[in-house]
């Protein structure tokens, strides 16, 4: 019995070893293989690639090129957002120019005389006492006694006033001269 299996067995090796040749004689395709296990995702992503490594660089490149287009975006996006906080800062720095603009200067468009030798609170007076005058020659007026007020205060804080009125330089400062 042992000499009749073993027959068998050598039988059946001897066969499968000759029907791929048998098969690639006739013209068939190539002989089918025992069914193997399913290979999973990752196994497959493996297998892929080792069959076909241009499919690797094509996707690695493909992958590049996306996280390029991500990066792209999201510059493009952080660049407008600084333009657009850029235009926000003109807006107010120009805001605050026609404030300032508006502050130290009276209806008739002059400057406050010698304004930086006033606290805020006496520009605000200033400011109102101005625009309550009806009058042209009322306002030149109180400018000018104003103005001879500043001229006293420059005087006992030791500087002087521009010609322009505006801004003060201690006195006996070099002008570059």
């Amino acid at each position: 019995m042992r000499t009749f299996v073993t027959a068998a067995l050598g039988a059946a090796i001897a066969l499968a070893l000759a029907a791929p040749v048998m098969a690639q004689n006739r013209g068939g395709n190539t002989p089918r293989t025992a069914p193997t296990a399913t290979p999973r995702g990752d196994q497959l992503h493996t297998q892929d690639r080792l069959k076909d490594p241009t499919l690797l660089h094509d996707k690695d490149q493909l992958h590049d090129q996306d996280r390029l287009k991500d990066q792209d975006q999201l510059h493009d996006q952080d660049k407008l957002q600084d333009q657009d906080r850029l235009k926000d800062q003109d807006k107010l720095h120009d805001q605050d120019k026609l404030q300032d603009r508006d502050r130290l200067h009276d209806q008739d468009g002059l400057a406050i005389y010698a304004s930086d030798l006033m606290t805020s609170s006496e520009r605000s007076a200033y400011m109102k006492k101005i625009r309550a005058m009806k009058t042209l020659q009322e306002r030149n007026t109180f400018r000018a006694q104003h103005r001879a007020e500043m001229q006293q205060r420059a005087r006992e804080r030791g500087v002087t006033i521009p010609d322009n009125g505006q801004g003060t330089q201690q006195q006996g400062s070099d002008n570059g001269n």
